[in-house]
């Protein structure tokens, strides 16, 4: 029984330190744990320039392991701490952590697979800052619209760079050439690595840009919808309690002064009955 009670204490007091970052040790622990991160990464980064790796890489290589033993203690302990173990294990934050330490099991082996999971702690950072973990939140509702945009500039791409492909077959050797070019010049990038040299191969260039000016403004016209709804909805009123502005002074849904310290009672409330 006290066992029990020593174990279901400790995993409170775990849980409070590594799921509250918000105050207290979980708040400096947070602060650690991204310190960790960003050196990390950093020191990677060095690590690939040849003199540092010449010098320095032994040590480099050493520091990566330590920070990864740091993070398997840390993700056993958040497993073991958390209200529902596997709720976490398969949340976006437990998949993320489970990645950031897969190079204990691969070893040396599979140096770029290891190199780019090392990369991936990188977003960590920004599961870190709440700011950001808003704006994936506010963007879930958007993704079938988002898809829906994408796939279409997808198709748009892969149907003209077939298309520029059989027009021009000496500028655009193959389909993927043509769907490449298509895709940056919807784009309005423009990298110039390709260019049409006919009239009608141009006239396919000003429509592609034409409607890539459109599909993309798409793209930004949602995110900045998501982005704007979290922003001005980001207070609720204590009457009604919609989602409103921070900036407005009265609810627009039932003018409650935003500024009042108390909602006004109906008479009813008051104790007195309403004059009819």
């Amino acid at each position: 029984m006290n066992g029990d009670h020593l174990q279901s204490g400790l995993r409170f007091q775990l849980n409070r330190v590594f799921f509250n970052v918000e105050e207290g040790p979980g708040k400096w622990l947070n602060v650690f744990i991204l310190i960790l991160i960003v050196t990390a990464v950093f020191a990677s980064m060095l690590n690939t320039l040849p003199d540092v790796r010449v010098k320095y890489g032994e040590r480099i290589d050493d520091l990566q392991m330590y920070v990864l033993y740091l993070f398997a203690v840390e993700y056993v302990l958040r497993i073991f701490s958390a209200h529902k173990a596997f709720g976490y294990v398969k949340s976006f934050n437990g998949v993320v952590d489970l990645i950031t330490i897969l190079p204990l099991f691969l070893g040396t082996n599979a140096h770029v697979l290891v190199r780019l999971l090392r990369a991936i702690r990188i977003i960590r950072i920004a599961v870190y800052f709440p700011v950001v973990r808003a704006l994936f939140a506010s963007l879930r509702g958007s993704v079938q619209v988002l898809l829906g945009v994408l796939g279409t500039i997808a198709l748009i791409s892969v149907t003209m760079g077939n298309l520029i492909h059989i027009l021009e077959p000496g500028t655009f050797s193959n389909a993927f050439e043509g769907t490449w070019w298509s895709l940056v010049t919807m784009s309005t990038v423009g990298y110039g690595d390709f260019v049409p040299q006919t009239l009608v191969g141009r006239l396919i260039a000003a429509g592609l840009i034409m409607s890539g000016i459109c599909m993309f403004a798409m793209v930004t016209a949602v995110v900045s919808v998501r982005v704007g709804r979290m922003v001005h909805n980001s207070v609720h009123c204590t009457r009604c309690n919609h989602g409103i502005s921070p900036d407005y002074d009265f609810c627009p849904h039932c003018a409650l002064p935003q500024d009042a310290t108390e909602i006004p009672l109906k008479p009813e409330e008051d104790g007195f009955e309403a004059i009819r």
